[in-house]
């Protein structure tokens, strides 16, 4: 230990840099593996997916199809695409780092299709702590100097309460980005499933009961449209 110490001692001009390099960098590999990304993609890896009618009553299972809506689809704020979920990010340039103004989500109740089957995805029902989402984000703007925010991201701003301009009206520099789970789009779902008996018929489904995916805090439901879920999947089967 001593001849360590010594050895900083003796060569401090480069070696506090290569400590500090190293911190840094441990601590962005720690941050990037218990990211929610990463986290997600793998508990996905820990099971197969399975086809709807197979699924038992309780299990975990994890279903890959298409988005599809049980109520009047969602309208994303920023692309006015029709979805069954959204998140928005708005971040604002500082004097060294972005900052964010906005977190903007929202999401309803929707169905999976997956080879001619459906399955309910309860969404409104579970806590915060039950569910966990990634979103790639596919839509993204930008306003700033020259560069005066677009009347729809105007409008986004200012219904919530924000403007895109600072003092002596000079634009600040303003990063958005949006990503959801657009109508008919590839995702993976994870998630406790329980078997529902159907009170009314629902459109374009003949069977008697359906599946309803939830999650818990222990086991969450996981919604993600992450290509790389879905190579994932495939590459266990």
């Amino acid at each position: 230990m001593e001849d360590i110490l010594l050895f900083f001692k003796e060569n401090s001009n480069f070696a506090i840099p290569i400590l500090m390099f190293s911190a840094v960098a441990i601590i962005g590999g720690i941050a990037y593996y218990y990211s929610n990304k990463k986290i997600m993609l793998r508990e996905f890896k820990k099971s197969r997916k399975k086809p709807i009618n197979r699924i038992q009553e309780n299990e975990y299972a994890k279903i890959i199809g298409k988005a599809k809506h049980v109520n009047e689809p969602l309208e994303a704020p920023l692309s006015g695409r029709k979805c069954v979920y959204y998140h928005v990010i708005v971040e604002v340039k500082g004097d060294k780092s972005w900052r964010r103004i906005i977190n903007d989500e929202k999401h309803q109740d929707f169905f999976i299709e997956s080879n001619s089957e459906m399955a309910i995805i309860k969404m409104s029902s579970l806590q915060k702590s039950m569910k966990r989402f990634y979103l790639v984000k596919d839509y993204k703007e930008k306003s700033g100097f020259r560069n005066d925010a677009p009347e729809k991201l105007e409008g986004y701003l200012k219904y919530h309460n924000k403007k895109s301009t600072g003092l002596l009206g000079i634009n600040k520099t303003i990063r958005y980005t949006e990503g959801i789970i657009e109508l008919n789009e590839a995702i993976a779902v994870k998630g406790i499933a329980q078997w529902k008996i159907l009170k009314e018929p629902i459109e374009g489904y003949s069977y008697s009961k359906i599946l309803t995916v939830i999650g818990t805090k222990k086991e969450k439901l996981l919604v993600t449209d992450e290509p790389k879920a879905m190579l994932r999947v495939e590459e266990k089967l």
